[in-house]
């Protein structure tokens, strides 16, 4: 089985697909570019800016609009144009990191994550900013390039990936304790590739983007392999479901590190109906 490619090369670094529903879009980023790319049925897209030199993460809002992190701050909009973007953290790190990748819990808190420019091992976190919340809670320390978060079918187990140390962790998930009892779900081998961003589908199966290896995993609750779907390019990035039942599988990829000439569908946005539904997108409820 292989994923179908339904752009052209559109993005230089693209990353986080999530399905909007209320324009009937996936929308992903060109993470290094500061935009936000939208995609209707027929493979058109528009491109959203955030005013940043980085868009790291879009979730939606509970009641319409979104929350977005980008370089260094979060902000919120209510327009689905995302055209009143405005911060509602400031910086909250320093300039030797950005924000990469994050997600919102079962209780419509948002999480997210950085990395050193240089990603430096173990100098990186993720942080959690509740609704309503004066400023964000440190939740993780000693990351290094923090991806990937979605959480299982019953919001009772989050799963993780910190690229660098080539696992993708799970943990046990509440209101009241947040993030436990971290353990190993998936560990790689050096040249399977490295694990970037996940997803999680409605039977409680993770599907991985393995970046540098050209294709995506699904691994069953268990943690035992149970499918895998090849890529025309190497540097997949991230996974995410959509369609209006959400049945189609949709595939980041990045032209970031790919050589002039090399993979002309690098950059392209990939999708394919593998006969198992997403999970709606959690929402942001603030």
């Amino acid at each position: 089985m292989r994923m179908e490619q339904i752009t052209d090369s559109i993005s230089f670094h693209g990353e986080g697909p999530v399905w909007w529903e209320q324009t009937k879009e996936i929308r992903f980023l060109d993470m290094l570019s500061g935009d936000v790319l939208a995609v209707d049925k027929s493979g058109n897209h528009r491109r959203l800016p955030v005013g940043a030199e980085v868009v790291a993460c879009i979730r939606p809002r509970k009641n319409g609009g979104a929350i977005v992190a980008r370089t260094r701050d979060v902000a919120l909009c209510e327009n689905e144009d995302l055209s009143d973007l405005k911060t509602i953290t400031g910086d909250f790190i320093d300039a030797s990191k950005r924000f990469n990748e994050g997600g919102c819990d079962p209780h419509g808190r948002f999480y997210i994550g950085n990395m050193s420019w240089q990603k430096k091992i173990g100098a990186s976190q993720m942080y959690r900013i509740s609704p309503g919340a004066d400023s964000p809670e440190p939740v993780l320390d000693g990351l290094t390039t923090s991806n990937g978060i979605a959480f299982s079918p019953d919001g009772t187990l989050a799963y993780y990936n910190d690229t660098e140390t080539m696992v993708t962790s799970v943990f046990d998930y509440t209101f009241e304790g947040g993030l436990q009892n971290r353990r190993d779900f998936v560990r790689y081998r050096d040249g399977e590739g490295r694990p970037d961003g996940l997803c999680v589908d409605a039977e409680g199966g993770v599907w991985i983007a393995m970046n540098r290896a050209g294709h995506i995993r699904r691994y069953d609750p268990e943690g035992r392999l149970s499918e895998r779907i090849d890529l025309p390019v190497t540097m997949a990035t991230a996974v995410g479901f959509g369609g209006n039942d959400l049945s189609i599988l949709f595939v980041t990829t990045s032209r970031n590190d790919v050589a002039n000439g090399d993979e002309p569908a690098a950059g392209a946005l990939f999708a394919k109906k593998i006969g198992v539904k997403g999970l709606e997108p959690l929402p942001f409820d603030g």
